[in-house]
């Protein structure tokens, strides 16, 4: 399995947005997610495996960016999140 602590530290019932919570917080996976610097904005810099990892906390090893946008878009319908893309 994983051998990240940070992945494997995490509960197993952590919501997605959570999870790139963590994943932002932790300075060694800056290469993977970063924030820009503006009002709570980040940028997937490593899709894949961002969604990589998300499968195996989920324990879905099927899982990959198609299925992580999704549900980052329904989290902007949910207004959780909101998509930059609507104030450019």
């Amino acid at each position: 399995m994983e051998s990240n602590p940070l992945i494997n530290a995490m509960d197993p019932s952590i919501t997605l947005w959570q999870f790139l919570l963590h994943l932002l917080e932790d300075q060694r996976l800056r290469h993977l997610i970063s924030w820009t610097g503006e009002d709570g904005e980040f940028k997937l810099l490593d899709a894949e495996e961002v969604a990589r990892l998300w499968g195996l906390r989920k324990n879905k090893h099927n899982m990959n960016y198609d299925k992580l946008s999704r549900a980052l878009r329904y989290y902007y319908l949910l207004a959780v999140l909101l998509s930059t893309a609507e104030y450019r």
